[in-house]
């Protein structure tokens, strides 16, 4: 609580500080992932995300230590976004594997087509930047294998028998569909949407039909 001798925060124009500080990283989030998208990270410079952001470079070390930190920070902002958005797609899929795997894949390919710029971070930025950028990538493959595996669990469609590491197949599995998506966005998304989803539902598919057939043995 305030006394009579706590100063107020200050407000500008409305804002209080923490409020203005908080507008500020977030214009800078939304310039990196543009500025990235545009160039490359590689290209791209401190100084164009401050541009871009209408921002001096002050402010961006006033949110983050580098241009490495703010990439790490775009990555995960932009991760988790793809999983919300999968994680809807699936809450309204039918109960069968092929339909809780088309929807999934529908909500990857699309939120990718859609936003060349969260594709080109996602598929290409990302990688070889450093060990910690290499270790956050992975960590976050992992996470979708681990997301894909437990959903597909509640639906009694995870068990796939005779294999020693089931998490290995939905690492897999995961791996498969962002090669998928290079290839696709390399192409310039010469193929439909669909083209794209269909050719990759064949993978989980193929693994669903096997798991039927080994538990029928």
């Amino acid at each position: 609580f305030m006394t009579k001798s706590t100063p107020k925060p200050r407000r500008y124009r409305g804002a209080s500080g923490d409020q203005r500080r908080a507008e500020r990283r977030q214009q800078l989030l939304d310039a990196g992932l543009s500025t990235i998208g545009e160039v490359g990270y590689q290209a791209c410079s401190v100084r164009s995300i401050c541009a871009a952001a209408g921002l001096t470079e002050r402010y961006f070390y006033e949110s983050f230590a580098n241009k490495e930190a703010l990439l790490a920070e775009v990555y995960q902002a932009q991760t988790n976004y793809l999983k919300k958005t999968m994680l809807a797609a699936f809450n309204h899929a039918e109960r069968n594997s092929q339909a809780f795997a088309q929807a999934g894949l529908h909500a990857f390919f699309d939120t990718l087509h859609q936003n060349p710029a969260v594709a080109r971070l996602l598929l290409f930025e990302i990688l070889g930047v450093s060990d910690t950028i290499d270790r956050l990538y992975y960590e976050a493959m992992e996470e979708f294998a681990v997301l894909i595996r437990s959903l597909a669990s509640s639906l009694g469609l995870a068990d796939i028998v005779e294999m020693p590491d089931q998490d290995i197949i939905y690492a897999g599995l995961v791996g498969a569909v962002i090669q998928i998506a290079r290839r696709w966005a390399l192409t310039g998304y010469k193929d439909s949407v669909n083209a794209v989803i269909s050719s990759s539902l064949f993978l989980f598919v193929a693994t669903a039909n096997y798991t039927e057939q080994t538990k029928n043995r």
